[in-house]
């Protein structure tokens, strides 16, 4: 169950939203504190830790885009209640789940809380797999030796070594965690069936990551993972939707 905190000036518009929410909605919710004012919600959103804010913007003495001045990044889903469509644009420019005219629409209330529990859905999943990758992440995870074939010869060393590699015109660059690259001779594609598949996974067309050095997934509007080095390695939209069952089945062979 969904846990949620009100916000808003005007009790009466508390009420109506409280009626809705328990009563004619399809997401079930439980409603841990209400709040007149920004102030006074702000330490009941530390206090219980909701799910969802619902939030008025039009308040006296302190507007609710002022949330954002105490959470920077909210780790909670914000609902925007206002009466006033003016404010559409601003809030568009923030991280809120959802936007709702006053007086609320029954509809636009479950689409909303909809989408708001699809988002935690996913977040969850990332949360899952971040915590999973940290578990189990270690570079000294045992590899495989291999020669790679560059220029002028070749080069031999331990997968565990490598990073990530990526696609440069017909060819590869190797970045090993030490941050020395190697250009070797082979494509992506050839490189790929040399490491370990167990190990390597392919996050995008023209990119190869070792899963061990994998330290956070980021998917927003730019998906990457976010590597040990501090490296960013991007994940194709095409990708996405299967990469954190692919990774945790990775980590578990």
């Amino acid at each position: 169950m969904l846990r949620a905190v009100l916000i808003d000036d005007e009790e009466a518009a508390i009420s109506v939203l409280v009626e809705l929410l328990t009563k004619h909605t399809s997401i079930k919710l439980k409603i841990v504190g209400t709040a007149l004012n920004l102030t006074n919600g702000v330490e009941i959103i530390k206090e219980t830790l909701p799910d969802i804010v619902f939030l008025d913007i039009n308040m006296p003495r302190r507007n609710g885009l002022e949330i954002y001045n105490e959470f920077n990044s909210p780790d909670f889903k914000i609902i925007f209640c206002s009466a006033h469509q003016q404010y559409a644009i601003d809030v568009l420019k923030k991280s809120v789940s959802s936007y709702i005219l006053k007086p609320i629409d029954l509809f636009e209330l479950n689409q909303a809380l909809q989408k708001v529990s699809d988002e935690l859905i996913e977040d969850q999943k990332h949360l899952q797999i971040e915590d999973r990758i940290n578990i189990i992440s270690n570079p000294l995870t045992s590899g495989e030796n291999i020669l790679l074939e560059v220029e002028n010869g070749f080069i031999i060393g331990n997968t565990r070594n490598i990073e990530y590699c990526y696609a440069k015109d017909s060819h590869s660059v190797v970045v090993m965690h030490s941050q020395n690259e190697f250009f070797v001779t082979k494509s992506l594609k050839d490189l790929q069936g040399l490491l370990p598949e167990k190990q390597f996974y392919r996050t995008h067309k023209s990119f190869l990551a070792n899963i061990y050095y994998i330290n956070k997934f980021v998917c927003a509007n730019e998906n990457y993972v976010l590597m040990e080095s501090g490296a960013k390695v991007p994940v194709s939209v095409r990708m996405t939707n299967g990469f954190t069952n692919d990774i945790k089945k990775k980590l578990i062979a």
